[in-house]
Formats: structure tokens, C-alpha cells, sequence
């Protein structure tokens, strides 16, 4: 899925604040498309499909036709895919399926055809966008897609995706210029609010900037917000952070020692997936999450 092989190669002139915009610009028309429909509000259903067509993106080989097959498919058959997507993804990453699980339960559901439909607005509000412009080409290491996706989602309606703060870009990289003035290849990485990991993005690009890979070093989050966590795993998986990726979801002032107690439910649950995932399959084990 993320051999260098098979990116997407194209040569362009985007400086990082230009994919920085373009993702509020796609954030913006998927809040847009999502606040229209009627139903429940479930931030996570546009953001899982806002993550489903970021995987599929750096799962096919096709390019630029890509955008145009998911636009043909009707609402039944873009569910299908996202499930095959995320089937194959998290058959490559189990490590990150308890993660994700938030972000999927529509996948699961029984869902009515109001909810289908608006699933493929979603979808393609984000095509229409150039998601794929961003996320299938290397420009998706200089931006966050997925956190001014959530911020616009959880605000109201005609509110701007900017009500939800973020870290300045340059003062993100100062903080990591700081963190990693003497980084080398196993080090560790700790961002205990991570939010939707943009610490981590600054720091992967600040490691690739030093001639190292970011898959070379242990990155460690915390945050109370279930949803920014599945967000981090994603982001995870499309800046190429590597397989040792530690998460923890709740509040580090009551679990001070979270780092290690994250480690400890990690290690359990790929105890439990080993024999499940062969069992039951990817998508079948996270329904008994």
C-alpha cells in the first residue's frame, strides 16, 4: 500500500500553505455537502468517507482515473468499496484497527438509502474538491486534511472551519526544530494532545528534511477525543509514519504513566487479532470491537 514504488508521481510547485488551503477549501465544501442532507449529525460518517477515498487514493495505481470511477459509482457501490478498502488496509495494518473503528461503523450499518446517498454526496463534494490532487500525490506530507475536516463537520452549519484552533505552522516547526535537535533513527516522538496529529506531520517533515525516514522512529499520542485519535491513525498511514505508531484515548491527567499503558493495550489487542483476523476477516473482527 505505501511502497515508494507505487505513489503516485507527479512534479509540482505547491508550497506546504498551498496544500494547507486547499484542504480548508475541501473541508469547507464536505461540511457543506454534509450539514444539506437530513439525519443524524455523526461527524464520523463524512470523516470516514473523507479517510476511505485518502486510502483508496494511495491504494490504486490508476491516478487521476481514479476520481472518475468513484464519481460514476452509484451510492451502493461506493459503500462496497470503501469496504474492500478498508478490509485491505487494515489486513496490511492491524496495529491501527481499534484506532479507526470510530471512524467505520458505517460500514456496518444497516444503512437506509437517505443515509447511502448522502454518504456519496459526501464523497463526491470531496472529489469535486481535488481530494485526490492532495492526498494521492506527495503533497499530502505539507497539509492536515483530516483536521479541518472534523472541525467543520462538529461546527454549525454556517460556521468557518477556523472556530476549531490549530497549531501555527511555524510555530509547530519550532517546537519540533526543538524536540528533535538531535534525532536519530529509534527515537521516539510524544505529542500528549495530539488532536488529529499535526505535531506529528511537522515532525516527519522535519525528519525527512535531516535525510531520515519517519517509519525509523516511535511516535506516541494521547488525546481525550476518540475521533481525533482515528484521525491521527489515518494521518498516520498518509504521511508514512511508520508501523510503530502508540495511541491512547483518554485524559492523561488521570492516567499520568498513559505511554505505557498504551503500549500494554496495544500488545493485547494484536494478541487478539492474530487469531481473529484469520478467523473472521479485517471488517468482520471490527464489528465485535
Amino acid at each position: 500500500m505505501n511502497d515508494p514504488k507505487h505513489r503516485t508521481r507527479r512534479s509540482h510547485s505547491h508550497s506546504p500553505i498551498d496544500a494547507e488551503c486547499h484542504a480548508l477549501k475541501i473541508a469547507v465544501d464536505v461540511a457543506e455537502a454534509w450539514h444539506k442532507g437530513s439525519g443524524p449529525a455523526r461527524p464520523e460518517v463524512a470523516l470516514g468517507v473523507v479517510a476511505t477515498i485518502a486510502m483508496a487514493g494511495m491504494n490504486a495505481q490508476r491516478g487521476p482515473e481514479l476520481a472518475q470511477v468513484l464519481r460514476d459509482q452509484s451510492p451502493e457501490e461506493f459503500v462496497a468499496m470503501a469496504r474492500y478498502t478498508w478490509a485491505v488496509t487494515l489486513h496490511l495494518r492491524p496495529d491501527l484497527a481499534a484506532w479507526v473503528h470510530p471512524l467505520l461503523t458505517w460500514l456496518f450499518d444497516d444503512t437506509d438509502q437517505q443515509l447511502r446517498a448522502r454518504i456519496k454526496r459526501i464523497a463526491d463534494a470531496a472529489l469535486d474538491a481535488s481530494q485526490l490532487d492532495l492526498i494521492a500525490t506527495d503533497r499530502r506530507y505539507t497539509a492536515d486534511l483530516l483536521g479541518p475536516v472534523l472541525g467543520a463537520l462538529r461546527a454549525p452549519a454556517n460556521a468557518k472551519v477556523n472556530a476549531q484552533m490549530y497549531t501555527p505552522g511555524d510555530v509547530a516547526r519550532a517546537l519540533t526544530a526543538l524536540a528533535l535537535d538531535d534525532i536519530r533513527p529509534g527515537q521516539s516522538f510524544c505529542d500528549d494532545t495530539v488532536g488529529t496529529g499535526g505535531l506529528f506531520r511537522v515532525a516527519a517533515e522535519t525528519i525527512r528534511g535531516r535525510g531520515l525516514d519517519p517509519a525509523d522512529m516511535i511516535w506516541f499520542g494521547a488525546d481525550i477525543d476518540e475521533l481525533a485519535v482515528a484521525a491521527t491513525a489515518v494521518n498516520s498511514l498518509i504521511w508514512q509514519l511508520g508501523p510503530r505508531i502508540v495511541l491512547y484515548i483518554g485524559d492523561i491527567l488521570t492516567q499520568p504513566d498513559w505511554a505505557a499503558e498504551a503500549q500494554r493495550r496495544r500488545a493485547h489487542f494484536l494478541e487478539r487479532v492474530d487469531g481473529l483476523f484469520a478467523a473472521a476477516g479485517a471488517l468482520d473482527f471490527l464489528k465485535r470491537l
